[in-house]
């Protein structure tokens, strides 16, 4: 049976789908397998250190065991152990050929604050504040992050990010909903199995076109992908992109504390590869940060008789 869910006031920050007594209770099972292994690890939030320099996150393990009854969570705990501990040492490549290694290479969207030593991944890009860009290598349900010796052994970054966003392109279609909002705004999800399915938003015009089929986007449109899992998308075209982003804005922060591989709770102007912040969700509440360019295409794409319409959002 799935636990309880918590009290806002009672969430563990690292992993807010817990109680604070729950993740303190996890990460205590997680030192004690260790222990039982002979690995000496050092504890921090969100993530497990070996001596060996090998890493572990919490959040995948945590989210298993919060699906099940307690007497089960050793025995997740045991099993994630066994086959989740990163040895940056080892060669992820070993037995494939180049060929083979381009066809499993994918680019990926991953939370900043949830990398492991950033050391390790010089070349990573900034997305937006708190996101960086990856190249990832994934294969037989396992995910491994290219290093950068990794990325100078295959042919640089240009190569593999070029390869890694041409793969999730033809990734298949996966689950697509259309949400509408109680203020009267509305926007599409697509949402799947994959790890890498928000990073499809790195290829606008493929996703927005297995969203929409009318896939015109010239001014971009509003996003938010909360969690690995899921991408969220509203084309900007008249005043309905206002109102979608209040209900778009809770979509974000919900399904960023409530499921694996968070990435964000923001939403963004997303136009071709430029993404920009829309509104920020913090311990303060949410902030809509309207830069003059958006408020300029806010006004634009407003009815000529509505206020600001025509004239930006200054106006309004």
């Amino acid at each position: 049976m799935a636990q309880t869910q918590p009290q806002v006031h009672d969430k563990d920050k690292a992993l807010p789908f817990l109680t604070k007594e729950e993740a303190t209770y996890i990460r205590d099972l997680f030192k004690e397998a260790c222990a039982k292994q002979g690995r000496e690890v050092t504890m921090f939030p969100d993530h497990a250190e070996g001596s060996d320099g090998a890493i572990l996150g919490f959040w995948n393990v945590a989210a298993d065991c919060h699906k099940y009854p307690r007497h089960l969570w050793p025995r997740i705990i045991a099993d994630h152990l066994r086959i989740g501990l990163i040895d940056p040492n080892e060669d992820f490549f070993k037995g494939m050929s180049r060929k083979e290694v381009l066809r499993h290479t994918y680019i990926r969207l991953y939370a900043e604050q949830g990398m492991p030593d950033p050391s390790w991944y010089p070349y990573a890009r900034e997305v937006a504040p708190g996101i960086r860009e990856l190249v990832v290598l994934h294969r037989r349900k396992m995910t491994f992050l290219y290093r950068q010796q990794d990325v100078d052994r295959f042919g640089g970054l240009e190569v593999l990010r070029e390869t890694g966003l041409a793969n999730l392109r033809i990734l298949p279609v996966e689950h697509r909903e259309l949400i509408e909002t109680p203020e009267g705004g509305h926007f599409k999800v697509l949402s799947g199995h994959s790890s890498c399915t928000a990073s499809r938003v790195l290829v606008l015009d493929r996703l927005v076109g297995l969203l929409y089929p009318d896939n015109d986007a010239p001014h971009g449109v509003l996003a938010a992908v909360p969690n690995r899992h899921e991408v969220a998308v509203h084309i900007i075209r008249d005043d309905s992109a206002l109102l979608t982003l209040i209900g778009l804005t809770t979509f974000a922060w919900k399904h960023a504390v409530s499921a694996p591989g968070a990435i964000s709770p923001n939403v963004y102007w997303v136009n071709e590869d430029h993404f920009q912040e829309v509104s920020v969700c913090g311990g303060e509440g949410v902030e809509f940060r309207f830069s003059p360019e958006f408020q300029t295409l806010m006004g634009s794409v407003l009815p000529p008789d509505t206020p600001g319409g025509g004239k930006g959002l200054r106006a309004l």
